[in-house]
C-alpha cells in the first residue's frame, strides 16, 4: 500500500467517523466546549465540513481571506470559514460534510501517479504536493474527531489509520522540538515511551551540530517521558499543556519540563 493509499484510508475513516457522530449529538453537546482554542464542537464539525466542501467544490465560503502564499494556511483564513457556517443547522452541516465527502472519494480515485505534483486544490491556495496535502488531510480530521470524543466523552478512534497516520508524524517531529526548540547541551538524550496497544518509542540524542538524532541505545537517556497514545497526540497537537495530562516523568525532570512545554507541532 502506497503512503498516499494509507492517508486517503485514515482520512475517510475519520471523517465517516465525525459524520456518525454528527448524528448522536444533543445540542448541548454540540455547543460543549472544545480542545481546539475558541471552538465548540459545533465549530469544529463547521471547519471539518468546509474545508472538506471547499476541496470537493461543493461550497464556496462567501468571505474572502488574503492567501499567506508557501505551504502555511492562514489562521484566518481558518476562521473565516467556520464563522461562514454558523447559520447552518446541526443537519445542514452534517449534509454538507457527507456530500463533500463522497465527491471527494470520487475524485481520489484513482490517485495521482506522483505523489509529489502540485495538488491543484488546497486549503488557502497553498502550494502542498499531492502526498502534503493527503497527510495534512488524514491528521487534520482525526486530531478533530477526537477533539469531539474528548468534549462529548466518547472515546475512540485511537486504533484507526489515522491515528497511526498522525502519531507518526508527530514522532518524526519530536527531533525538531528537541534540536531546535529545546536545544539542550549536545550529548542529552530524550526517551519518550509511548505506552499501550499502539505504543513505540522515540529516542533522539543531541549532537555537536545541535541536531537530534535517532539514537538506538536507551540505557543512558538523561530523561524518558513515559504516556499513552491519547496523551502524546493531545500534546502534540497543542490541544492541552503538560499540568493538564498524565506523563511519568524520569531523569531530568527540569530537561523534561522543557520538552513537554515545546512539544506542540500544530496551532
Amino acid at each position: 500500500m502506497s503512503a498516499l493509499e494509507t492517508y486517503v484510508i485514515g482520512w475517510r475513516e475519520s471523517v465517516h467517523a465525525i459524520a456518525d457522530l454528527c448524528g448522536e449529538l444533543s445540542a448541548e453537546e454540540w455547543a460543549s466546549p472544545t480542545d481546539c482554542p475558541r471552538w465548540s464542537v459545533r465549530d469544529v464539525v463547521a471547519h471539518v465540513a468546509g474545508v472538506e466542501a471547499m476541496l470537493a467544490g461543493t461550497w464556496t465560503a462567501p468571505v474572502t481571506v488574503a492567501a499567506t502564499g508557501g505551504k502555511v494556511v492562514s489562521p484566518d483564513y481558518t476562521e473565516a470559514g467556520v464563522a461562514a457556517l454558523r447559520d447552518r443547522s446541526f443537519e445542514a452541516l452534517e449534509v454538507l460534510l457527507r456530500e463533500a465527502v463522497a465527491r471527494r472519494a470520487t475524485q481520489l480515485d484513482p490517485l495521482p501517479d506522483d505523489p509529489t505534483s502540485l495538488a491543484p486544490s488546497t486549503p488557502a491556495g497553498v502550494s502542498w504536493s499531492w502526498a502534503m496535502l493527503l497527510q495534512n488531510r488524514a491528521i487534520d480530521v482525526w486530531v478533530h474527531e477526537q477533539d469531539i470524543r474528548r468534549a462529548t466523552n466518547r472515546p475512540g478512534g485511537l486504533d484507526s489509520t489515522g491515528a497511526r497516520v498522525t502519531a507518526v508524524t508527530f514522532a518524526a517531529a519530536m527531533a525538531y522540538v528537541l534540536g531546535k526548540r529545546v536545544a539542550p547541551a549536545a550529548g542529552m538524550q530524550v526517551v519518550w515511551e509511548i505506552t499501550g496497544p499502539s505504543g513505540f518509542t522515540v529516542s533522539l540524542r543531541v549532537g555537536e551540530d545541535g541536531r537530534a538524532a535517532e539514537q538506538q541505545d536507551t540505557a543512558d537517556a538523561d530523561t524518558r517521558l513515559a504516556m499513552d497514545l491519547e496523551t502524546f497526540t493531545v500534546l502534540a497537537a497543542g490541544r492541552r499543556t503538560a499540568d493538564q495530562v498524565d506523563v511519568d516523568v524520569s531523569g531530568d525532570r527540569f530537561l523534561a519540563g522543557r520538552v513537554l512545554a515545546a512539544m506542540a507541532v500544530t496551532p
